[in-house]
């Protein structure tokens, strides 16, 4: 049902440029990029200014669901008149670069997560829920109106946009008071406004932070595409991790076009950071490249 996110959307024409071509940098563009962006992860470890991190769509293909706006995108192929092919949200389960991700979290490499998926992979693999933004939401979460208590489901809560789903609160989990507040989904349609809480913790981010990282995300859908703008304004660099050229191609400092799980995992290998790989992935795991 990798669809169904999509039937849940109103309908909204303006989604950006898609279908662009993949642009893919040979062994050794791939291995010089990588040089520079690991002297900016051992730089953040060095100052204590970790590594602010923007996940897209592309961090979750390994998990076999389909991007937007890629060659075999959800909104590529609707464009002409076909559907992607994936896996049930329900079944999907973190791959090789959500790993990586959660393995230089648990390094201190990097602090603040934002997610623009909503498919909860990132939850799953166990990233922090106090470090981890999920800026678009969760279509398996649940929230109460009154005391704010997730409620994370094992099925797909079939709403969005931040409405009522008909069940109430058990009570206040903190305080263990009765709440009996109405749930409401935890996914935003496209005209529902990010919350303060996700936007607060960004501006604080930008304090704490030394580099931007934004893995598979094209930067196409604001206000989270702006955020190489808004590094730059505040002098911080940024790295783009895409198969295709991104909003802001020509003012990061780096744009690596590579397979986003190469790239985490070679990061992760030249910085000897031991990936937890498990039994369960759904993807291969790459030969990390030699930095």
């Amino acid at each position: 049902m990798t669809s169904v996110y999509e039937s849940l959307l109103s309908d909204y024409p303006d989604k950006g440029v898609i279908g662009k071509p993949e642009i893919r940098d040979t062994e050794a563009q791939i291995i010089d990029k990588l040089k520079t962006l690991t002297d900016h992860f051992r730089n953040a470890k060095t100052t204590g200014k970790p590594i602010f991190v923007l996940i897209g769509a592309g961090v979750s293909t390994g998990s076999k669901l389909p991007d937007f706006r890629g060659k075999q995108g959800v909104w590529t192929l609707q464009a002409e008149g076909k559907h992607a092919e994936g896996v049930d949200f329900q079944v999907a389960r973190p791959g090789v670069s959500h790993k990586s991700i959660l393995a230089l979290h648990k390094a201190g490499y990097i602090k603040t997560i934002i997610t623009q998926n909503v498919d909860g992979l990132d939850r799953k693999v166990g990233i922090p829920v106090e470090d981890l933004v999920e800026v678009h939401g969760n279509l398996f979460l649940e929230v109460c109106q009154s005391c704010f208590r997730e409620y994370v489901r094992d099925e797909i809560v079939m709403s969005v946009g931040l409405n009522p789903t008909g069940r109430n609160c058990e009570g206040n989990s903190k305080t263990g008071r009765p709440c009996r507040g109405k749930l409401r989904d935890a996914t935003l349609d496209w005209d529902t406004e990010i919350s303060e809480t996700h936007l607060d913790k960004i501006k604080k981010a930008w304090k704490q932070t030394s580099h931007l990282l934004c893995v598979g995300t094209s930067l196409e859908i604001i206000p989270m595409g702006s955020l190489p703008l808004d590094a730059k304004t505040r002098g911080i660099k940024t790295t783009t991790i895409n198969y295709q050229e991104t909003a802001h191609e020509k003012m990061v400092e780096t744009a690596i076009h590579a397979d986003v799980k190469l790239v985490l995992y070679s990061l992760c290998n030249a910085l000897g950071v031991e990936v937890d790989l498990g039994d369960d992935l759904p993807d291969d795991v790459p030969v990390p490249l030699k930095i």
